[in-house]
């Protein structure tokens, strides 16, 4: 990466931004205005990659959307609409293989993601190359139920991986390290998640969530779930053994208890000790008990099975896909390009 040009000024920073779009093409227009107007832009030299994720509105953006700091457009057209987070993995595939570029951003493009933020990201960048610069919200705008299924989310997720997943999709990563992402193939499933478990140095900085250009957000609470457990996916292996250790647990404090019931009974019979009893109810407490961990048990031994089969399994790798899922790019430069 050149960091002067020839006349001994600084190189302007050769960015690409991936935008995931479904159908929603009044807001990437906006989008590509939006940061049209930030001034601190003005010195880089800005690509948008545009994920287009099988939208039955086909929009091709004209030369006319052009103004810098965006100097070109590239359209990627999945054939099917394949899920936001997919969407993002292909933009990152075709980012690594066709592009020269200093750093990728991955961003929404319905306005919660705020151009103004770019600039946040591309300061810590500038004096941490190595890094991947991840967007930490201070402040959200969604409805309390959203809210609470997101907080529950977190706290889930931490609990089965023991790891905060505090970030999602808008974030930077360096030319050098895009590859750490795109060639792990739990991208397929969550970007922010592989991110987080792909070893790679990460900075947060801290952004507030910025509001719709236009309409409402598409996704509703069983969309979260689905987000979530696909997060969590990433970590199949740690949940699977923080099962196993939980359910071991589980099981020693239930030998003991139960253990602990029939000597006290017995220990009592014995010394005839007088007012200690044992309810008649406790013996279908303890077999009910039993039943509940039996079956937590049989759950677990076929969460290790299946975890063990997959693993057995090719796994997706979207680098490998790219070309049987898109039809060619379409890119849009000035006209004298």
């Amino acid at each position: 990466m050149k960091d002067y040009a020839e006349n001994g000024r600084p190189a302007p920073l050769k960015i690409g931004i991936v935008v995931p779009i479904l159908s929603d093409w009044d807001s990437l227009e906006k989008l590509k205005s939006s940061i049209v107007e930030v001034e601190a832009l003005r010195n880089t030299n800005i690509t948008l990659i545009v994920v287009d994720d099988g939208s039955p509105q086909k929009v091709i953006p004209s030369a006319n959307w052009l103004a810098s700091p965006v100097r070109s457009i590239h359209i990627v057209r999945l054939k099917a609409n394949l899920s936001h987070q997919r969407a993002i993995a292909l933009g990152l595939v075709y980012v690594n293989s066709a592009m020269d570029i200093d750093a990728v951003i991955v961003m929404d493009g319905d306005g919660e993601d705020r151009p103004a933020d770019i600039v946040k990201l591309l300061d810590i960048h500038r004096t941490q190359r190595n890094h991947v610069i991840v967007a930490q919200r201070r402040r959200r705008t969604e409805g309390l139920r959203f809210k609470a299924g997101y907080a529950i989310f977190k706290f889930v997720f931490g609990l089965m991986t023991g790891k905060a997943l505090q970030f999602g999709n808008f974030s930077l990563i360096p030319k050098d390290r895009i590859p750490n992402i795109v060639f792990n193939p739990n991208i397929w499933n969550s970007y922010s998640a592989t991110v987080l478990r792909s070893r790679v140095p990460i900075k947060f900085v801290e952004t507030d969530r910025g509001r719709r250009y236009f309409g409402r957000s598409r996704m509703n609470f069983p969309d979260l779930v689905v987000h979530g457990l696909s997060a969590i996916s990433v970590y199949g292996d740690i949940v699977i053994s923080r099962i196993i250790i939980g359910l071991v647990l589980l099981a020693t404090i239930f030998v003991l208890s139960v253990g602990g019931v029939i000597g006290l009974k017995f220990f009592a019979d014995y010394y005839n000790i007088p007012g200690f009893f044992i309810p008649g109810y406790a013996t279908n407490i303890i077999l009910s008990l039993a039943n509940l961990m039996a079956s937590a048990i049989f759950i677990g031994f076929v969460g290790i099975l299946s975890l063990l089969a997959s693993r057995s399994n090719p796994p997706a790798m979207p680098h490998l896909l790219l070309r049987e899922l898109s039809y060619p790019v379409e890119i849009i430069e000035p006209a004298d390009a």
